[in-house]
């Protein structure tokens, strides 16, 4: 029997930002498929570009509704204070219009503590219901620089709190919940990984001409996509024939280095693009490189190996839980010629890589009802 799921998410793709937590709206589908799932989120409209006041957006399907409500915030120190109240106010007045109309929900989850958490906590007194928490925010390390022990306390005391009042904690990552344990509270966790439409990424047995690399990323610093073009001048320098394509840059930043580097021949940018497109690009790609400083569990890998492409990523936070031999390459962090040998190295090795099995391996982790009936058997088990 399908149960009434109410999601309270902090990030979701809106009209201002439409990538702001996609993964969440993943999630949210994968749920849906066993479950009637509500989503509300509260987005602050700090430049106005949807409103001027408050609006609201409705979306339904296939056992999921998305409810995005807008409101005018100011940057002002006053607008802010002004901005959290008319959110939280919002968010009470979505919960209790749901409530009204459709009963009281089964069960609550909420995604990344801070800010959703509050109404969560909220709810659990007025309505005696409880909740999961799942956290998607990789700042439980001392890499990052937004990293949880330089927030301040009111910030580390409502994360506790919201941790501590859910009677689920759930992560994409044993590395991310184990460093919610170290910094915030001791916690049992259920791991349950990001999720990829297999309809988009799937294995197809396609022959390139020239060997491809792919890197797939917002391109913030930690992505370290400077050292991925230092590398490549590296590799290029060697005179191999292979091209480099990136996609997600929201500037010519990158593009201009890879001019400075000589490399501008062989490599292609693509900037911000749609899912499916990323799925077209990647499966044009024989390599997906991520060089971070640092990750938690990027959906970008669990995207390349459900195509089948092995991956070359640095060993770092949750990254060795998804690449090991059978499927790709482990290397450091910040050592461009140990990317470079990688990069020479699976050109010269790529048919090494079973690629169709790949592909099916990361299909039975990733696929949409996999993760779906994770989601199930957590509701089935704590709704009341």
């Amino acid at each position: 029997m399908r149960k009434k799921i109410l999601w309270l998410a902090s990030w979701y793709p809106n009209r201002i930002d439409p990538f702001d937590g996609d993964f969440i709206q993943r999630h949210a589908a994968a749920a849906a498929l066993y479950n009637d799932i509500h989503v509300i989120h509260v987005a602050a409209d700090e430049k106005q570009t949807v409103t001027d006041d408050v609006e609201q957006q409705i979306f339904k399907k296939s056992g999921l509704t998305e409810q995005i409500i807008y409101h005018k915030k100011l940057s002002t120190l006053l607008g802010r204070v002004k901005g959290f109240l008319k959110w939280r106010r919002l968010f009470k007045t979505a919960i209790e219009k749901y409530v009204q109309e459709t009963g009281k929900p089964d069960f609550v989850h909420v995604h990344i503590p801070i800010k959703a958490g509050l109404l969560a906590i909220w709810m659990k007194r007025k309505y005696r219901i409880s909740f999961a928490v799942t956290e998607h925010l990789g700042i439980y390390n001392n890499v990052d620089q937004r990293k949880f022990r330089s927030r301040n306390f009111i910030f580390r005391y409502y994360t506790k709190k919201v941790f501590s009042a859910a009677t689920v904690f759930t992560s994409v990552s044993k590395f991310l919940a184990e460093g919610v344990n170290g910094l915030v509270l001791k916690k049992d966790y259920i791991i349950i990984p990001n999720v990829v439409n297999t309809t988009f990424f799937n294995y197809e047995d396609k022959h390139h001409p020239v060997f491809r690399f792919i890197h797939v990323s917002n391109m913030v610093p930690l992505k370290n996509v400077k050292g991925i073009l230092d590398a490549a001048r590296l590799v290029h320098d060697t005179n191999r024939a292979f091209e480099l394509v990136l996609v997600g840059n929201r500037g010519n930043l990158e593009e201009n280095y890879a001019k400075q580097l000589g490399i501008q021949d062989i490599t292609f940018f693509v900037g911000e693009v749609p899912y499916e497109r990323v799925a077209k690009e990647m499966k044009d790609a024989n390599v997906l490189i991520l060089f971070s400083n640092i990750e938690n569990s990027p959906c970008v890998i669990c995207e390349a190996l459900c195509t089948g492409r092995p991956v070359i990523a640095t060993d770092v936070g949750g990254v060795p839980e998804l690449v090991n031999v059978t499927n790709g390459m482990l290397i450091k962090p910040y050592d461009v010629k140990n990317l470079a040998q990688a990069m020479t190295s699976i050109m010269r090795h790529y048919h090494l890589y079973d690629r169709r099995k790949i592909a099916e391996n990361a299909k039975r982790k990733f696929d949409y009802e996999v993760v779906g009936k994770m989601f199930d058997n957590i509701y089935k088990k704590k709704s009341v």
